[in-house]
């Protein structure tokens, strides 16, 4: 790719538009109890933010012997979530400026996320963000996201070099790279600069301010 002005960002919603951690960690905590599974601390689950349920739920359980209940654990998730996680969300600081930024330039604008998609849409509206963005693709956290990036795609006929996706861990640009689309990372979500660099990542950003430069700047 030979210049970084883009005309659709694909967004990830979870640690880069929004904080969602306290109401991630309780509800996996509360599934947890449900199964009478041991729940780890609070402060060993910040990890589980960002990865397919299916893939925190076995590690959480293989350790107890019982990773073979993960499947039923991620739908419990995704129940429990609807019902009280959505509403423990923050908007990090800048994102809703760096959307209007983006908008203005006339950026086609979209979110995919691990979560289903009547979750994240009630989350952006509860956020206020929901107006920026052409659509929500979702995928119930279950596998990686990187069919629903494809579907998307090819749904809207966005064009892959003019395309780039935005997120805050490795996941988020391995789907990027099985499209062949620009990936950007985010450091201020819950991946570090290594996970990012490791998976790949075309350009780091450490704000909302250095992703806008980075989607505008020719």
């Amino acid at each position: 790719m030979t210049s970084n002005k883009f005309t659709a960002g694909i967004f990830d919603l979870d640690g880069t538009l929004t904080d969602p951690g306290s109401g991630i960690v309780a509800t996996i905590r509360g599934v947890l109890a449900t199964l009478g599974v041991k729940m780890p601390p609070r402060a060993e689950l910040a990890w589980c933010v960002g990865p397919p349920l299916r893939e925190i739920f076995t590690r959480i359980l293989e350790p107890a012997g019982k990773a073979e209940m993960a499947d039923r654990a991620a739908s419990l998730y995704v129940q429990n979530y609807a019902q009280a996680g959505v509403g423990e969300h923050a908007v990090y600081p800048g994102v809703a400026r760096m959307l209007s930024e983006l908008r203005a330039a006339a950026t086609r604008l979209y979110v995919v996320t691990s979560k289903n998609a009547a979750a994240a849409e009630r989350i952006l509206g509860l956020c206020g963000l929901r107006r920026y963005f052409d659509d929500v693709a979702g995928n119930a956290r279950l596998d990686d996201k990187s069919d629903t990036v494809r579907d998307l795609i090819e749904r809207e006929r966005l064009d892959r070099s003019a395309t780039a996706i935005v997120g805050d861990r490795a996941h988020d640009v391995v789907a990027g790279k099985r499209n062949g689309i620009y990936t950007i990372g985010v450091t201020y979500g819950y991946g570090s600069r290594e996970e990012l660099a490791a998976a790949g990542a075309d350009r780091i950003c450490d704000s909302p301010a250095d992703l806008t430069q980075a989607l505008l700047a020719a």
